[in-house]
């Protein structure tokens, strides 16, 4: 791999282009820059679980990667915490769980009970495709901070243990592994981007995040025209879908996409089906305007 250099990427991309269109020569160099990143990001899993095996720390490994024990162990595994569900053979890459170590980080320093998805998105500030978006759109730690104490009131003293994942940011995340999952069907192992968790928080109207954006005057159009250059924002469905294919659909929230489990079942309605956490934010929304 250290025999790689700039000339032999743009090599490779100009071999495996057919023609020689500099955006069709584009798009293959982002799908060559998503492969090594996706290759980089588990062969750091790989070692960091050789490491464990082995009978390392999380001191030990934390000061390798250049980060503290306690978010090297948020990053790769953290048990006994509320986390997400994910589907079987789907897994957050590294940039989005150290994403989402700083966004405790976040939640923690403003006395947050628990990790909504305003943190998430201060959260995802940190490394990235999200991190870039974000920056082209002026939308900084700072100014989530400061939009986050005007809609939700302002911060207390950090507490310190770090909070929990609030049941939002946990269906959130679980919608983020949903797209991956649809976006990628044909592979065996998805890996869910810091890509894919600003899709859900950027176009969730009712989330924290969303009217943080919306507080900031933040420009979604835009946002979902970069993250187009990255994912698929309408994955192909078949015109036909027979009564399976409905019913598999049927499993899982019509809002969110959030899969029904036994520790989390859904209601089923004539054709929508709505987990907990999406009902609870209706109600919560509703009672708002009724007030307003």
């Amino acid at each position: 791999m250290e025999d790689w250099t700039f000339h032999d990427l743009t090599t490779h991309v100009a071999a495996h282009t057919p023609s020689a269109n500099s955006l069709d020569r584009l798009d293959t160099a982002l799908a060559l820059a998503a492969r090594l990143d996706h290759d980089a990001d588990a062969l750091v899993d790989h070692f960091v679980n050789a490491a464990r095996t082995d009978g390392r720390s999380w001191t030990d490994i934390g000061t390798r990667l250049g980060v503290s024990r306690q978010a090297a162990r948020q990053r790769f595994t953290d048990p006994g915490r509320p986390a997400p569900a994910l589907p079987p053979g789907v897994r957050l890459r590294p940039r989005l769980q150290a994403c989402l170590t700083a966004a405790t980080h976040h939640a923690q320093q403003a006395g947050a009970a628990e990790v909504g998805t305003d943190h998430l998105l201060a959260g995802l500030l940190a490394d990235g495709v999200a991190a870039a978006i974000l920056d082209q759109v002026d939308v900084t730690a700072e100014t989530i901070t400061a939009a986050a104490q005007r809609l939700f009131g302002p911060p207390r003293s950090a507490g310190p243990p770090p909070p929990p994942l609030s049941a939002e940011a946990i269906c959130a995340i679980e919608a983020a592994a949903h797209h991956a999952t649809a976006a990628d069907r044909d592979r065996s192992d998805v890996s869910v981007g810091t890509e894919h968790l600003l899709l859900v928080l950027a176009l969730d109207p009712g989330s924290r995040a969303r009217r943080v954006l919306t507080d900031l005057g933040t420009d979604i159009a835009a946002i979902k025209k970069e993250l187009a250059c990255y994912l698929s924002l309408h994955p192909h469905r078949p015109r036909r879908i027979g009564r399976r294919r409905r019913l598999a659909r049927h499993l899982a929230c019509s809002f969110c996409g959030a899969v029904e489990t036994p520790a989390r079942p859904l209601v089923h309605g004539p054709g929508v089906t709505i987990c907990g956490t999406c009902a609870r934010r209706a109600v919560e929304n509703a009672t708002a305007r009724a007030t307003t």
